[in-house]
């Protein structure tokens, strides 16, 4: 089961979040895994990402195995003005990576699975977006 909970005081799509969710933890074969998707401010995330990372800055999207992954829509809102991309595609692509998190995916274990992460990431993001336009 796949849960929602928006803090962060933005309005943000819940179902669409919860579909990506659903369509990575099926292609992974984790559909009977249960997550939680926690949607928190910029002064949460920042102080969360300082608690846990001691990176005192803005975050988009940290994951706690067995816990929450916790996103920053407004995080996600600044990336992509800066990128150039739509909200949507921004927050479909962090939500991607923060599962791959909870399933044990680490880019930041080495090359190899930097790339292994990369790719599968770069393969949901295609399919959510190309699938739901």
């Amino acid at each position: 089961m796949v849960a929602v909970n928006n803090l962060s005081g933005l309005t943000v799509d819940k179902a669409l979040i919860k579909k990506i969710a659903e369509v990575v933890l099926k292609s992974e074969k984790k559909i009977s895994q249960d997550i939680s998707i926690v949607l928190v401010d910029a002064n949460k995330m920042k102080d969360l990402n300082q608690r846990y990372r001691r990176k005192n800055r803005l975050t988009d999207v940290l994951t706690f195995p067995e816990l929450d992954i916790v996103v920053c829509p407004q995080a996600i809102k600044d990336n992509a003005k800066a990128a150039k991309a739509t909200f949507k595609a921004e927050l479909a692509r962090v939500v991607i990576h923060g599962i791959l998190h909870f399933l044990d995916y680490d880019h930041e274990a080495g090359e190899k699975e930097a790339e292994k992460m990369r790719a599968k990431e770069d393969r949901y993001f295609r399919n959510i977006v190309f699938n739901n336009k």
